[in-house]
């Protein structure tokens, strides 16, 4: 199952992610960078969660991120061959001229714009100076974002005007293949119950977790796994009766859902998800599972009871 960004950068990157976070918040985020590292996918995880942050890190904004539906949010990647073979990506000119109608508008629901460019590796020198003449003449607040794993391939322009910033993973993602099927089986079935329990408002809930998660999740790829399926099982409330049933994570689950939008609005839904993906922000913190667990417990009985 795939994990969302925001899971996956809170894995991989925690120490970039807290200073991002606390740059964003004190207003002190550059406009321009240049991220070098390994691994394509995870460096743009971390991008679309700066992206997220900026434009508000509620459940909503996650899946439009993730979808690059978000209006204030352009992620773009160089093209494929216009012959239809091959799979080796090139930025072209037209393509950089065709972001020209974004670059000159303002942000529409946020405080900027931003923008993220993958494999800039394959940036030269046309597509390049194209692009480097609308970061250079702004419209409004944006932010840019450009991906690449070799420095020295990258143009030297960009190089210049950019703030480098080098992000090597300090973990690496669990995969759902890498743990025994029975512990996996075992979890899944506490987590839905448990999940069932707190969306229902149950006290029971609370006590659960002492009596079952803590035990169940013994180290930190089991605990990895764990809270990337609920946010998986969050997602699924949210979207569940927009996308087909074959599309969600755990369609297996679809009874529960149809109990929950009957019972709850769509707007208490959101709040409850946006509490279960707060948990990221706590675990910078430190503190200790059971009490990570027990308050996205008391978050979301209270989104749900407003």
């Amino acid at each position: 199952m795939k994990s969302n960004f925001a899971t996956i950068t809170q894995m991989v990157y925690p120490t970039q992610t807290s200073h991002f976070v606390s740059l964003i918040s004190k207003s002190q985020l550059s406009h321009f960078y240049l991220f070098i590292g390994p691994s394509q996918p995870e460096k743009l995880a971390f991008s679309q969660y700066l992206a997220w942050q900026i434009v508000g890190a509620t459940e909503r904004n996650l899946v439009r991120v993730m979808e690059n539906d978000h209006p204030d949010v352009k992620i773009v990647r160089p093209s494929l061959p216009k012959s239809g073979t091959g799979t080796n990506r090139t930025w072209k000119v037209d393509q950089i001229r065709a972001l020209k109608p974004e670059f000159v508008t303002v942000a529409q629901e946020s405080t900027r714009k931003v923008f993220v460019f993958d494999a800039v590796e394959t940036l030269h020198a046309e597509s390049g100076n194209a692009l480097l003449k609308f970061i250079e003449e702004p419209t409004g607040p944006q932010l840019i974002v450009m991906l690449a794993e070799n420095i020295n391939e990258v143009m030297t322009t960009i190089q210049s005007r950019a703030q480098i910033v080098h992000l090597l993973p300090e973990t690496t993602i669990a995969a759902d293949d890498s743990v025994d099927d029975e512990w996996r089986q075992a979890t899944q079935t506490i987590l839905f119950k448990w999940f069932e329990l707190m969306m229902q408002r149950r006290i029971e809930a609370f006590v659960y977790v002492q009596t079952q998660l803590v035990n169940q999740l013994k180290d930190s790829q089991q605990q990895q796994l764990f809270f990337n399926w609920l946010h998986q099982l969050s997602r699924d409330t949210v979207v569940f009766g927009q996308i087909s049933d074959d599309k969600l994570v755990f369609p297996r689950l679809v009874g529960l859902y149809k109990t929950l939008i009957q019972h709850y609005t769509k707007k208490q839904l959101l709040r409850a998800s946006d509490a279960v993906l707060i948990d990221d922000r706590i675990r910078q913190n430190n503190v200790s599972l059971q009490t990570r667990l027990e308050k996205i417990v008391l978050d979301v009985t209270i989104a749900l009871g407003e």
